[in-house]
């Protein structure tokens, strides 16, 4: 099985945004096309926000894991619901 590399979805992005532009294309092929290029950017997008990650682990010196998107996703929902339970640095204390 092939691995699947971010520079083979950004080039399907490129190829059908050269398609759209050129407006030779009837209106089912267009659709077509900017359906596939919206799911390879899509994709370079995840492929990307992973790597982000991984880099962000090595740089506070953690130990590199198995990026799992969902539990990612979980943390960081968590932290910003404890953000906006805490009142900021000196708020709640009072009228001023």
């Amino acid at each position: 099985m092939k691995k699947e590399r971010f520079e083979d979805h950004l080039a399907a992005v490129e190829e059908a945004v050269q398609k759209l532009e050129s407006g030779d294309l009837p209106l089912e092929d267009a659709l077509a096309a900017y359906e596939m290029g919206v799911k390879a950017l899509t994709r370079c997008e995840e492929i990307l926000g992973a790597a982000e990650k991984k880099v962000e682990i090595l740089l506070q010196g953690g130990t590199l894991e198995p990026f799992d998107a969902k539990k990612s996703d979980e943390i960081e929902k968590e932290q910003r619901k404890a953000k906006k339970a805490k009142p900021a640095e000196g708020e709640g204390n009072g009228l001023f």
